[in-house]
């Protein structure tokens, strides 16, 4: 009887403690690290992904203008880039960055928006935020199985 007392007394001020600290310091969304770093973006942009035709698969900077390969992208060392993508094809898309122009590369800089297994269905879109930290001559592509062969990739050019 007394340890059944002797706990509830310990749950009770532990719950009395979170009440209060919940009510005198600010809960932090989860989201707000993402839009501090959206904040310090120096590049924005949105990247659209569908299919121009049948037989290829694309990127564009604009829905109506899907290339395949993909428009070249350049940056410089340090920028902190904020990409959208947006699925305006009738396929299910992705995007990341890697280090060869095929699904079996190095994902970098920790851009990806959703995946291949789990990719942004129609009419959907994305967002990543990611710092540019190295330099050198990368590529993005859709790691949906097939796509990079039918023509879903790009380059990307990050300058020193």
């Amino acid at each position: 009887m007394r340890n059944t007392l002797i706990l509830l007394t310990v749950m009770g001020t532990v719950l009395i403690a979170a009440s209060i600290s919940m009510l005198v310091l600010p809960i932090q969304p989860a989201l707000q690290i993402g839009s501090e770093i959206a904040s310090k973006a120096n590049v924005t942009f949105i990247l659209y992904a569908g299919e121009p035709n049948a037989s290829t698969y694309g990127f564009g900077l604009k829905p109506s203008n899907l290339t395949s390969p993909g428009p070249t992208l350049s940056f410089h060392v340090a920028d902190v880039v904020n990409v959208t993508v947006i699925d305006v094809g009738k396929m299910p898309h992705a995007f990341v960055i890697t280090d060869v122009p095929n699904t079996n590369g190095k994902t970098l800089f920790g851009a990806v928006i959703a995946s291949g297994s789990v990719p942004l269905n129609p009419g959907e879109r994305g967002s990543v935020v990611f710092k540019a930290d190295s330099s050198g001559i990368y590529y993005y592509l859709c790691p949906v199985p097939g796509h990079v062969q039918l023509g879903m990739w790009g380059k990307i050019i990050v300058a020193p």
